[in-house]
């Protein structure tokens, strides 16, 4: 009896390591090890102001500092990543990264506030050309069924760094130091450049082709000249992007105002330990590893790739969160606020990123991503400065979530009125 031969081509270890899901796992290395550095200081922030002798407000801007500044480089950096290759903006940036790492644990061995929030601030200049190159590139690389739940998974990257960055801040410190937070993390960000450097080198491939396709990897059109300045200025005026922005902007403000705030929040008001509160605050952004992953998945399989419906739900059950944490002092309660509203308010941001691409022509897709990821670095920096100052000026922190739910309140209305880019 003869034996059937398998006579398909062999996979090598290279090209699935190369491949769609390879891009997607070192993007999300990288990502994560930016977003645990962006948010590592809020974990020890009562600690760091105490060393640094500084107030609340100006403790705040080490956290705010990185993303001031995405928000002055968000759109160029986008305009620029529709023109070259996406795979060396990104790398470039990482070795950046990695330089203002060792900045800021220099600036902090030596007590200097000034050089600490330079270093940060320098840091800024890498964070919206890593985000939004890696989104780029998995968006040209998987068709329209699957990219939302790609980009959907590669975006749990930030909640994953971000509790990472809470949960371990405080440990370091009490092991090392107050300033060997910002030494530590700059080794998940080497390590984590050069994974990604790998794992994108197919994807350059196809970035370069699909952007002389005028399109994505699914592209059939025939190649087309670059985008000039009309395109540009068309996606940055145009209400639509303009309006997912928006929700842009009150999603990163709500997500990053509760990361910043909450450690100091449940220690001053609670009792909470500095190591306990940040326990309890890495479960917000540790959930959105779900709600992330799984709004592009519920978009693309039951809701017909229609994206409207999760941003809606998002906002709307995060508001009555935002009260219930606020006007209670029963720790359960808190915590359990705490857990849902990083699912709601992550489970609209997740899918955020694959909604502002789909709602422009294909040559200009990146362009849209800096729209809405320098208004989200607009909320993220804008949210912890403000809440700061109303906490200083009221002496409670009520003034500050009324701030909270002004925003996510925004976010409500925004999403009732936005469009839907796949009915």
């Amino acid at each position: 009896m003869a034996c059937g031969i398998d006579r398909s081509p062999a996979v090598s270890g290279r090209q699935r390591f190369e491949g769609p899901w390879g891009l997607v796992a070192g993007s999300w290395l990288l990502a994560a090890a930016l977003n645990a550095y962006i948010i590592v200081p809020a974990s020890f922030l009562p600690v760091l102001s105490e060393q640094l002798a500084i107030d609340a407000t100006a403790a705040s801007w080490i956290v705010s500092a990185l993303f001031a500044v995405g928000v002055l480089v968000g759109i160029p950096a986008g305009i620029v990543l529709d023109r070259v290759d996406n795979r060396w903006a990104a790398t470039l940036a990482a070795v950046s990264l990695f330089a203002a790492c060792l900045w800021s644990w220099q600036a902090a061995r030596g007590g200097s506030y000034w050089s600490l929030l330079a270093a940060r601030a320098f840091a800024g200049l890498s964070f919206p050309l890593i985000w939004s190159a890696c989104i780029n590139l998995i968006g040209r690389t998987f068709d329209a069924t699957n990219r939302a739940s790609a980009v959907g998974v590669f975006t749990t990257s930030a909640p994953a760094g971000f509790a990472v960055g809470q949960f371990t801040g405080p440990l370091i410190v009490a092991r090392f130091g107050w300033a060997a937070p910002f030494a530590v993390f700059s080794i998940p960000v080497a390590l984590s450049g050069a994974a990604f450097h790998l794992t994108s080198r197919s994807a350059s491939r196809a970035d370069r082709a699909a952007r002389a396709d005028g399109g994505t990897a699914d592209s059939d059109s025939k190649p087309e000249p670059q985008p000039q300045l009309a395109e540009f200025k068309r996606v940055l005026t145009d209400p639509n992007v303009l309006s997912t922005a928006g929700m842009g902007f009150v999603a990163y403000s709500a997500y990053v105002f509760f990361n910043s705030w909450m450690p100091t929040y449940l220690t001053e008001e609670l009792g909470l330990s500095l190591a306990a509160s940040g326990l309890l605050v890495a479960v917000f952004p540790a959930i959105g590893v779900l709600s992330r992953s799984g709004s592009g998945f519920i978009s693309d399989r039951f809701l017909s790739q229609r994206r409207r419906p999760i941003v809606s739900v998002a906002f709307a059950a995060t508001l009555p969160l935002v009260g219930v944490i606020a006007l209670t002092e029963l720790t359960p309660l808190v915590a359990g606020a705490l857990l849902l509203a990083g699912l709601f308010i992550q489970l609209g941001i997740g899918i955020l990123f694959t909604y502002v691409q789909e709602l422009v022509e294909p040559t200009v897709t990146a362009t849209a991503l800096a729209a809405l990821t320098t208004m989200s670095s607009f909320g993220s920096f804008s949210a912890p400065v403000i809440a700061g100052y109303l906490i200083e000026s009221t002496r409670t922190y009520f003034a500050a979530f009324g701030y909270a739910a002004l925003v996510v309140g925004l976010g409500v209305v925004l999403a009732y009125y936005s469009p839907e880019p796949n009915r």
